[in-house]
């Protein structure tokens, strides 16, 4: 087996990305539920604090086709908004979007983000579960230098509540050397916060509202729905059950 796909070589791949912007296309249209979530939390901190500060500056890192900040550029009009990402096939996209048009788009490695304390917020949106220890640890104090303090953090990934550090090697079709999965504790997760300068974590673990059939297509690895007996509707991808979770944390003053 080849080596397995780190955190550059994914944003970086342009087969993959090819056939994953076009995957996402479709929420271009049909907000995802996840970014639901997502966007009420960004509304409670602007309706908290845009009276006294103005419009707030948000930067979404690993913003892709910008489906994400479409939305919120049209639910949340009182920011200033920019994206960044490594894969300048996905800006070009953006940028050539009349619907993104007043929206900064930028390469930027969330690793090595500019240091200007600049930002009032920074989403991560399903970025960080690829990242190995050390990454993860600097692309915390990687925000942290790029939020003014009393900045929030919100993100979007694999957080759970128990006593495990999981590292799960996904081969599929999309990834025959192999994708690095990390299902981190919110133990862990919130140690390391508090390491990179935040305070004051919050989890919300997310399960989807509705339910989603399996594709029924071989080797298709699109997320499907499972009941669970208290009524929930868990997450899978293929035999891989997702434990997804909002966390917001505030950089310390």
């Amino acid at each position: 087996m080849n080596k397995e796909f780190s955190y550059h070589d994914y944003v970086t791949d342009t087969t993959f990305l090819t056939e994953y912007n076009a995957y996402q296309a479709k929420y271009a249209r049909q907000l995802r539920e996840s970014d639901k979530v997502l966007i009420d939390l960004v509304k409670d901190i602007v309706t908290k604090r845009s009276s006294d500060l103005g419009k707030l500056n948000l930067l979404d890192v690993g913003c892709s086709t910008g489906n994400f900040l479409l939305h919120l550029k049209r639910l949340v009009p009182h920011l200033t908004l920019t994206g960044g990402d490594l894969a300048e096939s996905s800006l070009r996209e953006c940028r050539a979007n009349p619907e993104l048009e007043g929206i900064a788009f930028k390469i930027l490695d969330l690793l090595r983000l500019p240091q200007t304390s600049s930002y009032d917020i920074v989403t991560i949106n399903a970025v960080l579960y690829m990242m190995d220890d050390e990454q993860f640890e600097l692309a915390l104090k990687s925000v942290a230098g790029a939020l003014k303090p009393g900045g929030t953090v919100i993100v979007f990934d694999f957080f759970h509540s128990y006593p495990q550090d999981l590292h799960i090697l996904e081969v599929s079709n999309s990834h025959p050397a192999g994708l690095r999965l990390r299902f981190r504790s919110m133990a862990i997760v919130e140690s390391l916060l508090k390491k990179a300068g935040f305070e004051q974590p919050v989890f919300r673990p997310f399960t989807l509202p509705i339910d989603l059939p399996p594709s029924g297509g071989e080797g298709d690895l699109i997320t499907y729905t499972v009941p669970a007996a208290d009524g929930r509707k868990l997450p899978f991808r293929g035999a891989l059950f997702q434990p997804w979770c909002h966390m917001s944390a505030i950089k310390s003053d």
